[in-house]
């Protein structure tokens, strides 16, 4: 596969066989997941009302059973207790964890946000001395940025961090809140301002000075510990300081976007299980004499729920697949080089955050209107689903900030690579532009054609209407990232069914056509929306909006016809297929 530069996507075509694909998983790969989907059904879904009524000395012993099972020291080089796998198989084991989002949390919190600061930015010592407990579970971590006053603004924290008089030591002091684990964990990845102005990451330890505040009473993820936690002139030795001190934003900014990778994986995982679970339902639910699950308008509801997830494994595996390429190319005993190649993915990892974790909320709302009144009760799986869904739109950066990510982004790295505005606006006035139509990858080629045309043309519109200011026009930029956002979803869905036609024909592939021609059907209309309202919010520009309005000219699928295979295929098979 040739290597793959984050942040291309737009500006260069890719082949199926250049992308990773959920078939390309390997079976080593599989076989180590399920060692962890088989630990989540058997070990922590048997104990959900313990974990549920915040039996942390619970928790804290499922977590020493996953670190037997080697699910905590993936992401760890092997010289510290860790096996040093690739991100697929770190996603892939994150997958299983979704079974459970509550354990996922705590799981989740102490592997990825917890553990990878002191990975990539711990010196050797700090390395040998918390990694290898880190990886068995001895000891869990939690990752300490947002306070009262600040949350996406991480740098306007207040917490301080002052030396002392013989330099043996720093004195923090402040408050952090929404602490994952905060109740149990043993070491804090805490940031502070170091004389109050230099923001800066520390390793801390559990001890005096520092406290736990009580249980926060959450919508959902109620299995999880998530607390504030005071710092009260707690004492951190200065060999305790993480990176370079008034470098705390690169340690906090780029493990926020491993968390948003690996979030994607646990998203999509959640939502198969929800659709699952609504599958068996609407044929259990009988009305009028029949099973809900004959209705067309239940149908339409359980197929959009798949394409979502097909969709979202196709550009979950495929940036996971070229994040993996990339790190092949440096040195992996060098974490900064290993830390660069993952960074440059940082667009990719942000549109996962905000893609998945929105087509999980539709999944888990579409499931409890299956369910009707029994989804409302909480007698029914449906309800907590949707309740743990709700928080994935907000940690991680808040969608509204990845919003932003994506387009501030691209206009730094590839500005140069945009078209010129107005010559781009004549050329596409002067051609002839053929209507895409017909239910087949050609159709849906020709759309993604123009859905990167579309997003090119925006992007360009922005950067000559604001300039460098461009990030006060929030709702412009956003409708713009949610053009590059489709973009990116359509062409890995095209990928992804290329790949599996080329493998398999075409007529094994059938149900896959109808997966990414009903998704590439939508988002184009979904394009076309935001490229108006986005023409509008520059003032409607009168060349600009004609534009936008041929590129978005297309004939939509039979998409009723395709939903009702779709779901009646899983029907037949009583689970998600793909």
């Amino acid at each position: 596969m040739a290597i793959v530069k984050g942040g291309s996507f737009l500006f260069e075509d890719r082949a199926p066989n250049e992308v990773f694909t959920r078939e390309d998983i390997s079976e080593e790969q599989q076989m180590f997941a399920g060692v962890a989907a088989e630990f989540m059904q058997k070990e922590v879904v048997a104990r959900s009302e313990q974990i549920y009524a915040k039996d942390w000395p619970l928790t804290r012993e499922l977590l020493l059973k996953a670190g037997e099972l080697d699910l905590l020291r993936i992401d760890i080089p092997e010289a510290y207790g860790g096996m040093g796998l690739d991100k697929v198989s770190s996603a892939y084991v994150g997958e299983q964890i979704a079974l459970m989002p509550s354990f996922g949390a705590s799981l989740g919190a102490h592997t990825t946000i917890g553990t990878l600061p002191i990975v990539y930015f711990g010196t050797a010592e700090q390395r040998a001395k918390y990694l290898p407990k880190l990886a068995t579970g001895e000891l869990i971590a939690a990752y300490c940025l947002t306070e009262p006053g600040s949350g996406s603004d991480a740098l306007a924290a207040k917490t301080k961090a002052t030396l002392s008089e013989d330099g043996t030591h720093y004195v923090l002091r402040g408050q952090k809140m929404w602490i994952t684990n905060g109740g149990f964990a043993d070491i804090f990845i805490v940031f502070a301002k170091v004389d109050g102005e230099k923001f800066t990451a520390f390793i801390v330890e559990k001890g005096p000075g520092v406290i736990p505040g009580h249980e926060e009473k959450k919508l959902g993820l109620d299995g999880s510990s998530t607390t504030a936690v005071m710092l009260e002139d707690a004492r951190v030795p200065v060999e305790n300081l993480l990176g370079e001190i008034g470098k705390g934003h690169v340690v906090a900014f780029n493990i926020l976007n491993l968390g948003r990778l690996k979030l994607g994986s646990r998203n999509i995982g959640g939502a198969k299980f929800a659709l699952n679970n609504a599958l068996a339902y609407s044929k259990e639910r009988h009305q009028f004499n029949r099973a809900i699950a004959s209705f067309g308008l239940i149908k339409r509801k359980l197929a959009e729920m798949a394409i979502r997830c097909y969709v979202g494994d196709a550009l979950v595996w495929r940036t996971l697949g070229a994040i993996d390429q990339s790190l092949e190319t440096v040195d992996a005993a060098d974490p900064m080089q290993a830390l660069k190649a993952i960074e440059q993915f940082a667009v990719e990892c942000s549109i996962i955050k905000v893609w998945t974790s929105e087509a999980l909320a539709l999944v888990t709302d579409e499931t409890v209107q299956v369910y009707g009144g029994y989804g409302y009760s909480k007698d029914y799986p449906a309800e907590r689903a949707y309740r743990d869904a709700r928080i994935t739109r907000i940690y991680e950066g808040t969608n509204e900030i990845n919003r932003m990510i994506i387009p501030t982004r691209l206009l730094k790295s590839a500005k140069d690579k945009l078209p010129n505005l107005h010559e781009e606006i004549s050329d596409i006035l002067d051609r002839t532009i053929t209507e895409p139509g017909g239910e087949d990858m050609l159709f849906v080629r020709r759309k993604l054609k123009n859905a990167k045309e579309i997003a090119k043309l925006a992007l360009a519109a922005v950067a000559e209407s604001y300039g460098d200011k461009f990030s006060e026009e929030q709702e412009v930029v956003a409708l713009a990232a949610d053009i590059v956002i489709e973009a990116y979803a359509v062409e890995s869905a095209l990928l992804r069914t290329e790949k599996l036609i080329a493998a398999k024909g075409r007529e094994q592939c059938l149900l896959a056509i109808d997966l990414t021609s009903v998704y590439a059907s939508d988002a184009a209309d979904r394009i076309g929306v935001s490229a108006s309202n986005l023409a509008a919010g520059l003032g409607e520009p009168k060349k600009l909006r004609e534009a936008f309005e041929r590129l978005s000219l297309h004939r939509p699928v039979n998409t009723v016809a395709a939903r009702r295979r779709i779901a009646d295929a899983m029907l037949e098979a009583n689970r998600y297929l793909w």
